[in-house]
């Protein structure tokens, strides 16, 4: 499977602290308007399905064998400005363990989404000695078996 650029958030990006980390690159909806000529969304999601796909390109590992704790989210707001973004689809709690490679979370968009998207990644407890994600759109559910 081909992933193109503008559909992708993360590759291989690691997180150093305890903290919220915004994905490398942002994706922007594309606005339009309707028949009547009102601005109107173009929601990713409508009209096919698409997903979010976060996949571990690097096997995760914490500091002298502590627990360290990832939640990835896919966050939305109708400007890029900093602090406008919101969590419109989250994960649990992911444990250190279950970060090895290839791992996958892949979650269906809701409709209704803002122009702006972009993925969020929540270290907390401790940081990570290891681990990268890669984070990415697709309109396929499977997933994808990268081979890094």
């Amino acid at each position: 499977m081909y992933i193109d650029e503008r559909l992708l958030f993360s590759d291989a990006q690691a997180f150093t602290s305890t903290a919220t980390h915004a994905s490398d690159d942002l994706f922007s909806n594309p606005t339009g308007k309707d028949v009547f000529g009102t601005s109107k969304n173009m929601n990713a999601g409508k009209g096919g399905n698409m997903f979010i796909h976060a996949q571990v390109h690097t096997a995760f590992a914490s500091i002298s064998g502590l627990t360290s704790n990832l939640v990835i989210s896919l966050q939305q707001s109708p400007s890029t400005t900093a602090g406008s973004f919101s969590d419109c689809l989250k994960s649990s709690d992911l444990k250190v363990a279950g970060l090895t490679l290839g791992d996958e979370w892949i979650v269906g968009l809701p409709t209704g989404l803002d122009k702006y998207l972009r993925v969020a990644y929540t270290v907390s407890t401790q940081v990570f000695s290891a681990g990268a994600i890669d984070a990415w759109l697709s309109m396929d559910p499977t997933g994808v078996r990268a081979t890094y």
